[in-house]
């Protein structure tokens, strides 16, 4: 207690070193404790299901060409497990659906669904909260039941045990309750309802892929075994039918890689920028330490002078180091603590659902441990050194000057460049980040985003489409849906400052893929004749709304309307015409699927459905009179600012139907940003560190410089005594940050390219080793270095001859 009193009085007397060391420490041991917890929540926790690693999911691909991938049809999927019944304890597919809900009076909400097979429950084998799963007998019958979510059933109907048995109102049917899932159960995302896809009662489309797959490996079965048997089933399918199944591969990911496949990378370079900013708060604090065991050299030969052994000196320098890192060390604990729920904010939807992520007292202990590890190397070693010392030869060692030798300038200024050097790689990701970004934002997305105001709707529909014969189905509820789609068109279009009106299932730049299909040219034979999109519907609106350019042809109207019939004519997009159709004019070609063959009548310019960053992708266009889909998009084209049309459209669409959930109303400008969130997120945080690790580099050469000029007081008061000028006493400080800041900036563009490599699939237009990048990040790192430079450069001038030498 002696030590920790006399420890307490010594820092209360450097209050301003005590302050830069906790906070340096702080911002260290806190950036890193935050982003490792996200990183450890999201990347490294399992998966909450049992045996999790043996939960694959299973892509289609074409080996010969990239027409299309991803979802599957029925056929397929009866034929890949019926094949692999060996290879995997169970085979199960989902794909996303419409729900309407509504609870009384209250207003119509768009619910999350998914169809599932029976085979899905016991892929994810985790056991329901309450109830049970439907089974083969209600995927058989076509009987409309239900397993709610956990959330869901929490917040609409308080947790009820007893909701088993109860009825639901979804889409105006009656569903009974069978069960609910677990809390910690969250696949494919936060779903509110599940419901049977009723696959076994319908007779499918073979060219429509829907449906998502997931499978368990058997017992004893590997990965690499799973892909030979689905290998097998692909050779098959390809001899039996070319023309669908021409280049038929399948691709088997592990779940748990499926669902941080795009925050993966982000992720883990911004834990290894986090882990920079804690190596330059180290490498702060070292300077921090090394320049205050300068100073009070003489303090500790006064002590041993006055009888302090050299075990009492080192208790006390002991003692403040153990305080100073216990107040860091809170201080970053309460930041990560605090800094976890911001980052999370600020990213709320780029997470995985399954992530769990709090504060990892793990990584927190290890970052407390380098920091402490720092701090008493860098002030135990010149303790020890100091007390090893006669008194006399300590007091007489520097004459008056407290800072440190030659040697230690030395040590120093290698630990300034270190930091030159990291934060200069951090600049450097930050700045190819920006760059990125800036590109991004200036990419053709085919479509005109100002004045646009977007809205998405479910029409609420008794009849299941999917239940029973496909065709049957597709044709009926087309011409069910088609007057009331052209309701909701004439309803919009009649409001006072809407000027056109584009309804789609997919906008542009809306990141949404639904249905793709196979496809055959007509006239080709063999392998040429397949092709692949995916299926678009849009009104006659859609192109002079999002003033999409009509390439060649032309655009459809109410002639190709034909309600409960196939679609008959078709327009495609230049990627489409481009990949299947590349010699001669594509009008009047003819494409087979969905029915039959259907007359292409236009081509259409490119636009980005999946965002700024996807290249366009292969589309067919058909009129919205055939669509089979309940949830579609608005695209308005407003006078002035789209959002004070918001409250004006949502009232319009209750009119039509006051039962129909309208949702994400926002401006088509806002569609495309959210597209770009996990950019941005990732930018903002880089921008941070980058800004943290610039301020701890200027406080390191500023520290620096500082004492070298304290050091060399006497030989500076001396040359302004011989006639130096002001100017020679800059060039001669400026000189001594320049020996620092060059070996780091050298030392740093290495970094820099190597970071580039590391993020180059983040990047988009801008090059890994953009020489504008490094020219601007340098010339910022070296302003902000010179600029530190500068200070005690100005004050070493106005300095007195006199007062220099008197002092000495």
């Amino acid at each position: 207690m002696r030590d920790l009193r006399q420890a307490l009085r010594s820092l209360r007397a450097t209050p301003g070193f005590v302050l830069i060391a906790v906070l340096t420490l702080g911002i260290g041991i806190g950036s890193v404790g935050a982003v490792y917890s996200v990183v450890s929540g999201t990347l490294l926790k399992p998966l909450p299901y049992p045996d999790a690693d043996r939960i694959v999911r299973i892509h289609r691909e074409n080996r010969e060409k990239p027409t299309f991938g991803g979802p599957v049809s029925q056929p397929l999927l009866d034929a890949w497990r019926s094949g692999t019944h060996e290879a995997f304890a169970a085979f199960g597919a989902f794909a996303g659906a419409t729900a309407n809900f509504r609870a009384g009076d209250a207003p119509a909400e768009r619910l999350v669904a998914y169809r599932v097979t029976p085979d899905f429950w016991r892929v994810m084998a985790l056991a329901p909260q309450v109830g049970r799963y439907f089974g083969e007998a209600e995927e058989a019958s076509g009987e409309a039941v239900v397993v709610l979510g956990h959330g869901f059933w929490q917040k609409r109907f308080g947790g009820r045990a007893d909701i088993v048995g109860s009825e639901v109102l979804l889409n105006g049917v009656a569903h009974r309750v069978v069960g609910v899932t677990a809390s910690a159960f969250r696949y494919p995302g936060t779903v509110d309802v599940y419901v049977p896809t009723h696959l076994v009662a319908s007779a499918a489309d073979a060219d429509s892929s829907y449906l998502s797959v997931i499978a368990r490996l058997a017992p004893g079965v590997t990965l690499a075994q799973a892909r030979a048997a689905m290998e097998v089933v692909g050779a098959r399918l390809r001899a039996a039918d070319v023309g669908r199944y021409d280049g038929l591969d399948a691709r088997l990911t592990a779940l748990s890689s499926v669902l941080v496949s795009d925050v993966r990378q982000p992720l883990l370079v911004l834990l290894g920028a986090a882990a920079l900013v804690l190596l330059i708060a180290c490498v702060n604090l070292a300077n921090l330490l090394l320049a205050r065991g300068a100073v009070r050299r003489r303090e500790l030969a006064v002590r041993a002078a006055l009888g302090a052994g050299k075990a009492r000196l080192l208790r006390l320098v002991l003692a403040e180091t153990v305080l100073i890192a216990v107040a860091g060390s809170v201080l970053g604990l309460l930041g990560a603590a605090a800094a976890v729920p911001l980052l999370l904010a600020g990213a709320p939807e780029l997470m995985p659902s399954h992530s769990a992520i709090g504060v990892d007292a793990g990584v927190v202990a290890a970052s407390v441990a380098v920091a402490v590890t720092t701090m008493l190397a860098f002030s135990l070693l010149p303790a020890l050194r100091a007390a090893g010392v006669a008194p006399v030869g300590a007091l007489n060692e520097e004459g008056r000057d407290g800072s440190g030798g030659r040697e230690r300038s030395r040590l120093r200024g290698l630990l300034v460049a270190g930091e030159i050097a990291l934060a200069l790689v951090l600049l450097a990701g930050a700045g190819l980040l920006i760059e990125s970004l800036r590109q991004v934002g200036r990419a053709d997305t085919g479509v005109v985003a100002d004045g646009v105001l977007t809205a998405t709707f479910v029409l609420p529909t008794a009849h299941d489409p999917f239940a029973g014969d496909f065709t049957e189905n597709y044709k009926r509820h087309s011409a069910l849906l088609a007057t009331r789609l052209d309701a909701v068109i004439d309803r919009v279009a009649a409001m006072p400052g809407v000027e056109a009106v584009a309804l789609s299932d997919a906008l542009p730049l809306s990141g949404m893929d639904n249905v793709s299909s196979a496809m055959q040219v007509v006239g080709r034979d063999g392998p040429s004749a397949e092709a692949g999109a995916n299926w678009r519907f849009v009104n006659p609106g859609f192109l002079r709304t999002l003033r999409i350019g009509l390439v060649a042809g032309r655009n459809l109207d109410r002639s190709d309307a034909r309600p409960g019939e196939f679609p008959a004519t078709v327009m495609v997009n230049q990627a489409f015409a481009r990949r299947f159709l590349p010699e001669g004019d594509p009008i009047g070609r003819q494409l087979t699927f969905l029915g039959g063959p259907k007359t292409i009548v236009g081509v259409v310019a490119d636009s980005r459905t999946m965002g700024y960053e996807h290249a366009p992708v292969p589309e067919v266009y058909m009129h919205h009179a055939q669509a089979i889909q309940t949830q579609f998009s608005l695209a308005l084209k407003v006078s002035g600012d789209p959002m004070a049309q918001a409250q004006a459209l949502r009232r319009a669409l209750a009119e039509v139907d006051p039962a129909m959930p309208v949702f994400a109303v926002r401006t088509l400008a806002e569609m495309g940003a959210a597209g770009l969130a996990l950019r941005a997120f990732n930018l903002r945080l880089m921008v941070a560190f980058s800004a943290v690790a610039l301020l701890l580099a200027a406080i390191g050469i500023y520290g620096v410089i500082a004492g070298s000029v304290g050091q060399r007081r006497r030989e500076i008061g001396l040359r302004q005594a011989v006639g130096a000028r002001a100017l020679d006493i800059h060039r001669l400080v400026l000189g001594t940050g320049l020996r620092m800041i060059v070996p780091g900036v050298v030392a740093g563009v290495l970094g820099a390219l190597a970071l580039g490599r590391l993020l180059a699939a983040q990047l988009y237009g801008v090059g890994s080793a953009d020489p504008g990048v490094l020219a601007a990040v340098v010339a910022v790192l070296g302003l902000v270095a010179l600029a530190a430079c500068l200070i005690p450069a100005r004050r070493a001038a106005r300095v007195a001859p006199m007062e220099a030498l008197r002092r000495d």
